[in-house]
């Protein structure tokens, strides 16, 4: 079966329970609002890379050594993309998110799909990928996990 693969950092004490998107169940984030249970992953190892360092807390002097890097190998089938030329201006802020992308976030996770692409907002013209854990065909995701290169580690 042919498969699209994401990326995401997962801590290590997660990994088990990573496919439940548990952050969103207690959080509101960009692309969700508390109590919707959401997975975020990125189009690429180093977008994945780099949207951890991004949103981590501050100040962030690398990547803890309790997180890997996650490979999730999906089931390959057509998935809707959103630009961000169909978005409002400041749909990127740093400092809020913005109701239409989490409404955005929220109306996926209530549909028939099993992944969203939406833009990054830290890396303009790449893609973060939504990964709704009710569909159906979550328990096809196959996933495996390696080290986070020891240079883009917190030395502290």
């Amino acid at each position: 079966m042919k498969t699209v693969l994401a990326f995401r950092i997962e801590k290590e004490k997660y990994l088990a329970s990573m496919l439940q998107g548990l952050g969103g169940k207690f959080h509101s984030f960009r692309w969700n609002t508390k109590g919707n249970p959401i997975i975020y992953a990125a189009e690429s190892k180093s977008l994945a890379l780099i949207e951890k360092s991004g949103n981590m807390s501050r100040p962030s002097f690398g990547i803890p050594k309790a997180y890997k890097l996650v490979t999730l190998a999906l089931p390959d089938i057509e998935f809707r993309r959103i630009s961000s030329s169909n978005l409002s201006d400041g749909w990127d802020q740093f400092d809020h998110y913005a109701p239409e992308t989490q409404g955005i976030g929220d109306t996926f996770l209530q549909s028939d799909e099993l992944a969203l692409f939406v833009p990054s907002s830290i890396v303009k013209g790449e893609y973060n990928i939504l990964i709704n854990p009710n569909h159906k065909l979550l328990p096809k995701i196959k996933w495996t996990f390696e080290e986070v290169d020891k240079r883009l580690l917190d030395a502290r």
